[in-house]
């Protein structure tokens, strides 16, 4: 199948929203509240993208992966958002039933080649939470070093562990 990338509209923000909220339900157990997941996270999510997309901060670039159609990724981040670490890779996700397609290294290689591109800081980081250890595997792999974890407020008002990953130079991001 064939997988292009493009950047968000306002009108992909329920599908983006449903995309999101689907993958913290499938990844997110124990992390977040079952209450929130089950009753809360799909209207929040919702909010949250119609916002983004309908008044975006001026460093936000928000990147789709489309397949037959139908959004299979999102990645979402902040050109310069930090003085020391660059770029916030704020959200990555791929539809379950795609995930080891390639989809998120083609988003992630989105993402870098813009920072390349637009932003004056050409590094990036990320924050994933510390039980998430696919994820973390994942971004290892693409050369991301473990910086820190700190407990951090969730949507749901609970607490959990976060890492963040950053890469202090994108070249190996770049050829994924």
């Amino acid at each position: 199948m064939v997988t292009t990338l493009r950047e968000a509209r306002l009108s992909d923000n329920k599908a983006i929203a449903q995309l999101h909220a689907k993958s913290w339900q499938q990844h997110y157990r124990g992390i977040f509240s079952d209450h929130y997941l089950d009753h809360e996270v799909n209207t929040d999510l919702l909010e949250t993208w119609y916002s983004r997309l309908k008044s975006p901060v001026q460093n936000q670039i928000i990147i789709l992966a489309i397949q037959d159609e139908v959004i299979a990724g999102f990645c979402c981040f902040f050109l310069d958002d930090d003085p020391h670490f660059g770029t916030l890779l704020d959200n990555l996700h791929v539809s379950a039933h795609l995930h080891k397609s390639g989809i998120g290294k083609r988003l992630i290689n989105a993402c870098a080649q813009k920072i390349n591109e637009q932003a004056r800081m050409k590094k990036m980081y990320l924050w994933v939470f510390e039980q998430n250890t696919n994820a973390r595997n994942v971004y290892a792999h693409l050369g991301g070093i473990h910086f820190e974890t700190v407990l951090k407020e969730n949507p749901d008002g609970t607490k959990a562990s976060c890492c963040r990953y950053l890469w202090e130079e994108l070249s190996g991001l770049l050829k994924t």
